[in-house]
């Protein structure tokens, strides 16, 4: 059954061509607007989340996408080739209620990172978690909106090089003995997270790192035409700290992730905050033969640019919609310039008052690179309403 499934998944993810339906939530992140689009027009809940992966041991899809899925318990797989060792999931969800044009949508994410570097040590283990409201008005062949949004984490640990010393970013700096440090939001689920729910909540609407997201979309369906600004800068955390620590880790092979980080010192504590350069992004849906979707995003104050195409189609009156997409990354810091593709592609099932996407999601630095299994990851969706 488990190898069914990741064939049927694979197998539609390759096949498939076009992003998630380009007019719709699923797509907010490009351009806020987007959040007003669905076929649910009332209410809409939606959940999603996404498993990613990287190591450098294995070479097929199939056996990526099962080692994303489940793990490698009892180390089925051999990792031992694999320098670098990375897992990242993330559990993102948003409600969206419609009253005539005013559109309200509140959206809140949790994401889990651990990435161990056998060759130089270097590692991350982070929990971050992210929330926002966005408000907007839809027309019949418009809509425009913005979204704000708070950012904090939880825990952010890195080590870079070799040794015992770790810088460790957080927004509970009193507890930082006590933060969970070995949670899993993959092998432990959210319910940890939702019970501190109002702690978290508290945090983001009063120590976060707050931006804002703002977008236009105008056009029906196919053609259209979307501007947007994203990552904004609005306001600095509040609380949220920088320390020096020594510690000792243990990290499993068989999770993927850590499973023990305990501090034996701390020492140097600094005011931490930290903004994304701010975008602009653009898009346009371009009906020819499949409906294709490129966009652009850029950064003026680094001169960031990230460029792709998207192509699909909504087959048996949008009960099937599938896609691919490929986009091309130019990322620069003080030091160098990263380049990088992605790829994403799958399927989903709209039937109305409910919907499911799942997709597979790569990443290489060589376009020719992107489907060698050492950066993946599965992503599925669901949305409900009216």
């Amino acid at each position: 059954m488990k190898k069914i499934m990741i064939v049927l998944l694979l197998v539609f993810s390759v096949l498939s061509f076009s992003q998630i339906e380009p007019l719709s939530p699923w797509n907010k992140d490009l351009n806020s607007a987007l959040v007003s689009w669905s076929a649910r027009n009332f209410i809409e809940i939606n959940g999603g989340i996404k498993s990613g992966l990287i190591q450098e041991s294995l070479d097929s899809l199939e056996e990526a996408i099962d080692l994303n899925i489940f793990g490698n318990e009892g180390n089925y797989y051999d990792l031992s080739d694999s320098n670098i060792l990375s897992r990242n999931v993330e559990f993102n969800m948003f409600a969206k209620l419609k009253l005539g044009s005013f559109v309200l949508a509140p959206e809140f994410t949790i994401q889990n990172i651990d990435k161990h570097n056998f060759e130089t040590l270097d590692f991350r283990n982070a929990l971050l978690a992210r929330g926002g409201l966005h408000i907007g008005l839809k027309g019949k062949d418009f809509s425009f909106g913005g979204t704000i949004k708070s950012y904090i984490p939880i825990y952010d640990v890195v080590r870079a090089g070799d040794g015992d010393r770790y810088y460790i970013i957080t927004a509970f700096p009193d507890d930082i003995n006590n933060l969970p440090y070995n949670y899993s939001l993959l092998h432990d689920g959210p319910d940890r997270i939702f019970s501190e729910m109002d702690m978290l909540m508290d945090k983001l609407l009063n120590n976060g790192i707050i931006t804002l997201d703002v977008g236009f979309v105008a056009g029906k369906d196919y053609p259209a035409i979307g501007f947007g600004i994203k990552d904004i800068p609005i306001a600095e955390g509040i609380g949220i700290y920088k320390s020096h620590t020594f510690a000792v880790v243990d990290y499993s092979t068989e999770t993927l992730e850590f499973e023990n980080f305990n501090i034996s010192h701390i020492s140097d504590e600094e005011r931490f905050t930290d903004f994304k350069p701010w975008k602009m992004t653009f898009f346009i849906t371009l009906p020819i033969l499949l409906d294709f979707v490129p966009s652009i995003e850029y950064a003026p104050e680094t001169n960031d640019f990230v460029w792709g195409v998207a192509a699909g189609q909504r087959l048996f009156w949008g009960f099937l919609p599938f896609w691919a997409e490929i986009k091309n990354y130019s990322i620069n810091t003080d030091y160098d310039t990263f380049e990088y593709w992605t790829f994403n592609g799958g399927f989903g099932v709209n039937v109305y008052l409910a919907e499911v996407h799942a997709s597979l999601s790569t990443q290489a630095q060589a376009l020719e690179e992107l489907f060698n299994a050492r950066n993946t990851s599965v992503n599925i969706s669901m949305s409900v309403g009216f």
